[in-house]
């Protein structure tokens, strides 16, 4: 092993990169994990996805690097949009070096996972293949921001942990320095209550534009631009060469990003990368790739074959490899394209399927006043309404939240949430039989507001015959995004408008005895951004622009709001 390599970039600056390889190793395939997270620490870099080490025993030389401005490294870290050209120019300096047969694959997990696609659009010459693993295809929709709605609680979080970095390497002068890291300590102590500070971009610390541009640059883009364009595997995905394996779960807060992705690969332009790209989907949140997870999405365990983490993947990514590195082809190769881990039911289970969503039917289930939610269209018109007072937002339980704010995601118990009186709950009968769903799950809506914008949210649950309530998928929309992300426009005052929740995709089955049930609010915090009910943009709002709005949820034969579920059978 060689520590600390400094690996030149294209502008000069050097990143300090760890090399794993066997002694007696003949030149051979090198495998890229770019980390800025510290490559010195075991297990960000060997407990997630693949450990290096493994992989040199397996035959690879393995590659591991901090990213600029992290750690060893040199520079200033600029999230996100840096990984383009250091990516490329770390590919192609691992296919000259005198361990390497030319032929290299970069991998990941979260960032680590940014790095690879990042890198995998830059296209660099020799990368043969990239395996990526609950990460994001699509940096403005489902990952800075879903529905219009800025996700607050992840990104507030997370961008407090890189300040201390960016504080350290920045020309600032020490005694603002030494100030600034004291009021991150204190304003890190209680991230709930940061969640709560008006406006954003003048959030403690994080008000600094100087130390951290990317945080304005996020809120400074709130719709669909050309900033996030750039940063768009998804909509870049006609510029990547190489086949492409990623995974994701049904309760991390990026999936949608993956399958943005897997949309745009399906479509993609090149035969060898269109048909050689792998999908794979597990029932984890985003913490499952800690080894010390195994199958748990909050507080729900979905078994032995649903292990995640290092356990479970490495394997898989060094099957992938080896294919597009060494030519040798594994049983992986022998299955149809996309593997999905169906839960809940008697069935519960890993499944396969050629493309992603498998053959389902689209089935409505309507909302109404005395039958919350049947299959049978409504004859009467009626409506529900709910004062939404951003002051005192819905709390964040469970779902598809990965927030260093709030408590943790995945299976969470949403009894208590429902007896709000800011919630709606339509709710079926008990089923007599199970209904097994798989694709994509969407509420369109009749609504109108007292306010010129405010947000809808829509979350799946099963009510279970104990009466614990099960998140399986939630969404949300800012209604001046509703016909689009990149012009907004707003309500008329207490006129109906018809707009659409999507609520991602799933794979799960309702029980017989269960009830299906859809909750209707306006916030979901810290996950969400709380929305002012105003015309200012809801990150920049003062304290006094936040109103309360009466919102209302219509339904009948001429407002026919639905749920609408992918239904096998």
């Amino acid at each position: 092993m060689e520590r600390d390599v400094m690996v030149p970039m294209r502008d000069g600056v050097r990143l300090a990169t760890d090399i794993y390889r066997l002694d007696s190793a003949e030149p051979g395939p090198v495998l890229v994990h770019r980390n800025p997270y510290d490559k010195s620490v075991a297990q960000h870099v060997g407990s997630q996805m693949l450990n290096p080490i493994v992989a040199a025993e397996h035959g690879y030389t393995v590659v591991v690097q901090d990213c600029r401005g992290c750690f060893a490294s040199e520079g200033v870290m600029d999230l996100y949009s840096q990984e383009f050209d250091d990516g490329y120019d770390c590919v192609e300096w691992a296919a000259t070096q005198p361990w390497s047969n030319g032929r290299v694959g970069i991998y990941g997990s979260s960032y680590m996972g940014v790095t690879a696609l990042l890198a995998a659009v830059a296209a660099p010459p020799h990368l043969k293949a990239a395996a990526s693993y609950l990460t994001t295809g699509n940096f403005h929709e489902g990952w800075m921001y879903t529905g219009g709605a800025f996700e607050l609680g992840f990104n507030m979080g997370y961008t407090q942990v890189k300040a201390r970095q960016a504080i350290a390497r920045r020309s600032i002068h020490a005694d603002r320095a030494a100030a600034l890291m004291a009021e991150l300590g204190t304003s890190g102590a209680n991230r709930l209550e940061l969640c709560r500070h008006l406006p954003l971009d003048e959030a403690p610390v994080l008000r600094e534009r100087d130390v951290l541009p990317y945080w304005h640059d996020f809120l400074d883009h709130p719709t669909y631009d050309d900033y996030w364009r750039r940063l768009d595997v998804a909509g870049r995905a006609d510029e990547i060469q190489a086949p492409i394996l990623h995974i994701a779960g049904w309760y991390d807060q990026f999936l949608k990003g993956h399958l943005d992705l897997n949309r745009a690969l399906d479509a993609h332009p090149n035969i060898h990368v269109r048909d050689t790209h792998r999908f794979v989907i597990g029932p984890w949140d985003h913490n499952s790739y800690e080894g010390h997870r195994l199958s748990a999405a909050g507080e729900r365990e979905f078994g032995l074959a649903a292990i995640s983490g290092v356990i479970a993947v490495s394997g898989l990514v060094l099957e992938w490899f080896d294919r597009w590195l060494c030519d040798v082809e594994g049983p992986m190769f022998a299955e149809p394209r996309v593997r999905y881990f169906s839960m809940a039911g008697p069935d519960q289970g890993w499944r396969t399927t050629p493309d992603w969503p498998p053959p389902t039917t689209p089935a409505p289930w309507y909302l109404g006043d005395r039958i919350g939610l049947t299959v049978e269209r409504p004859t009467v018109p009626g409506a529900r309404s709910f004062d939404f007072d951003p002051n005192d937002p819905v709390p964040t339980v469970g779902g598809r939240t990965f927030s260093l704010a709030a408590g943790g995601g995945g299976v969470q118990d949403r009894a208590k949430v429902a007896r709000r009186d800011d919630v709606l709950v339509f709710e079926s009968a008990p089923l007599d039989k199970p209904i097994s769903v798989g694709g994509n799950v969407r509420a369109p809506l009749w609504v109108m507001s007292s306010a010129v914008d405010t947000d809808f949210t829509a979350h799946l649950v099963d009510v279970e015959p104990s009466g614990y309530c099960v998140p399986v998928a939630d969404g949300i929309q800012r209604a001046r995004y509703r016909n689009s992300v990149e012009a907004p426009e707003f309500l008329t005052p207490d006129e109906p408008t018809e707009l659409t929740i999507d609520l991602w995709d799933t794979a799960y089955t309702f029980a017989a005895g269960h009830r299906i049930r859809l909750e209707i609010s306006s916030s979901s915090f810290p996950r969400w951004s709380r929305n002012a009910n105003a015309a200012v943009q809801p990150e920049k709002a003062q304290p006094d622009d936040l109103v309360v709005a009466t919102n209302t949820v219509l339904f009948g034969p001429d407002q026919p709001s639905h749920l609408v579920l992918p239904t096998f059978g």
